[in-house]
């Protein structure tokens, strides 16, 4: 799981601009950037070469990169009996050990495109529980760019796992050109912009 943070819209909107001029200018302005079927070249990216497709992804990227965001990415594995139990667990650790950070905001904004019911359900008892202020905006993934980004992140924390396990698949190793290229060229994100 992963969650952008951002401290103020109006602080992105630079970095959204560019995202959105750069972006649209190189796959005819009407795809959604979504991370695994850039990778794998499925869906609407099916017809796109591997380095195109890589130029949309740095294009996501850079607005990851450069946009006055951190994120919280927490990984468990799909095996498990009780994944929200432990997602629900960290996500509590994390936003009581950063309290005074949630509580300086008037309004906290939460922006979910209301994919697993049971997740929505655990998200809002834990937010509604620290914060009087709190408020969940249901959203398609298309029309929010940081959500978008919310889906690098979790790709790109998947990734991480995979260079160590040494699971990367072949479309993976093909698109970034290996593990030691998208060790060195992507993974270091993470640690720059968790919270």
């Amino acid at each position: 799981m992963s969650l952008i943070l951002l401290s103020s819209e109006d602080d992105a909107t630079p970095y959204l601009r560019e995202f959105h001029r750069r972006f649209h200018s190189k796959n005819g302005g009407d795809k959604p950037f979504h991370t695994g079927p850039i990778i794998r070249g499925e869906e609407s990216y099916r017809d796109i070469n591997r380095g195109e497709r890589l130029e949309l992804f740095d294009i996501a990227y850079d607005l990851a990169h450069k946009a006055p965001i951190k994120t919280i990415n927490i990984r468990v594995k799909k095996e498990s009996n009780n994944t929200l139990d432990i997602l629900s667990k960290e996500l509590t650790r994390l936003i009581f050990n950063h309290i005074e950070y949630f509580r300086s905001f008037d309004k906290i904004k939460f922006f979910y495109d209301n994919g697993q019911i049971q997740l929505k359900t655990m998200l809002i008892a834990i937010f509604n529980a620290y914060f009087l202020s709190f408020e969940m905006v249901l959203a398609l993934q298309s029309e929010h760019p940081f959500m978008q980004i919310a889906d690098l992140f979790a790709t790109l924390n998947l990734l991480e796992y995979k260079v160590k396990e040494g699971l990367l698949s072949t479309s993976e190793n093909v698109f970034f050109g290996g593990r030691r290229m998208l060790k060195r060229t992507y993974l270091g994100i993470l640690k720059i912009k968790s919270f």
